[in-house]
């Protein structure tokens, strides 16, 4: 085991969200722009890392498309059919400010996929650990609505293949960004196995969710934590 793995695909890149107005649709006096969850800044990164001679010490790992089962996992087959549905014409809405274009479902489960196969490779050896730059987002992605640009919540399908194919006992997530990872909460909210810990903004988004007091529920009491950090809040 050596190494640390390295996903990416291009085809994340052609994710279409359309156009925007910030965060408000482009109607009226709104003038369109490029979306707000666009490809530029992840083909950034990627080739910061390039460029910085990083990537030459990273373990490529190709991704795969999660399949139906391992969506399900996490997912209602009913929301799932109407992705996919909407995904052969020509897009439409997975939820509130979850714009997609043709072909986004199979992209979604492609995003979803590369956390698999990182975590298959981790659990085979091959790695120690793994960085996987992918779109669409995942962690507002609820059982059976996109939200927040999320069609699949890709680390709560990762994380249930985990516990379901690849004998994990215990998993933790560390949900570290401005937003609340509400989906991921959602996900796991009565499962004591499964420790989801968000750190954000607080009442940045969704608007309500992500309270100190929600801390699970059932067998998961206790096993779900938020840590709301005031605007402006860094590391030093």
């Amino acid at each position: 085991m050596s190494g640390t793995g390295w996903v990416w695909h291009e085809r994340y890149m052609w994710h279409d969200t359309g156009s925007g107005a910030a965060f408000l649709e482009p109607v009226g006096m709104l003038q369109p722009g490029e979306h707000v969850e666009n490809p530029e800044s992840k083909r950034r990164i990627r080739n910061l890392i390039e460029v910085s001679g990083m990537l030459e010490h990273l373990v490529a790992i190709r991704p795969r498309e999660a399949t139906r089962d391992e969506i399900e996992r996490v997912h209602h087959p009913t929301y799932i059919d109407r992705i996919a549905k909407q995904s052969a014409d020509r897009g439409g809405m997975a939820g509130d400010e979850t714009p997609f274009g043709h072909g986004g479902y199979e992209i979604a489960a492609l995003s979803a996929g590369g956390g698999l196969a990182a975590i298959e490779a981790v659990f085979e050896g091959r790695i120690r650990n793994a960085y996987v730059l992918n779109r669409p987002p995942g962690h507002h992605a609820m059982r059976d609505s996109g939200l927040g640009f999320c069609i699949l919540n890709n680390v709560a399908v990762v994380a249930a293949h985990a516990q379901a194919a690849l004998g994990a006992e215990r998993v933790a997530i560390i949900d570290w960004d401005a937003h609340h990872g509400n989906g991921t909460e959602e996900a796991f909210w009565d499962n004591p196995a499964v420790l989801t810990i968000s750190l954000h903004q607080d009442g940045c988004y969704p608007p309500g969710s992500g309270d100190v007091n929600e801390t699970g529920g059932g067998a998961g009491e206790g096993f779900n934590l938020n840590v709301p950090l005031p605007p402006g809040s860094g590391v030093g």
